[in-house]
């Protein structure tokens, strides 16, 4: 996927249509209507949180199970 594309894609002023979040969905292996819940803002922050060094996102991890009573997710 293109940056361009994966701009328009986070571009709250233009939505993306079902076809696309399907698509997208299965490309990135996510449950169908994945995107349903999720606003633009949600969205842009999952992706730069996936852009995130590995030894970042630990950190956040651990941060993640320190206010919850849950583990996060691997």
């Amino acid at each position: 996927m293109s940056k361009g594309r994966l701009s328009q894609l986070l571009d709250p002023s233009l939505p993306f249509g079902d076809t696309a979040a399907r698509n997208l969905e299965e490309r990135l292996q996510l449950e169908p209507g994945y995107f349903d819940a999720m606003d633009a803002q949600t969205v842009a922050w999952a992706v730069q949180f996936d852009s995130l060094p590995q030894h970042l996102k630990d950190k956040w991890k651990e941060l993640v199970a320190l206010m919850s009573s849950e583990p996060p997710p691997e």
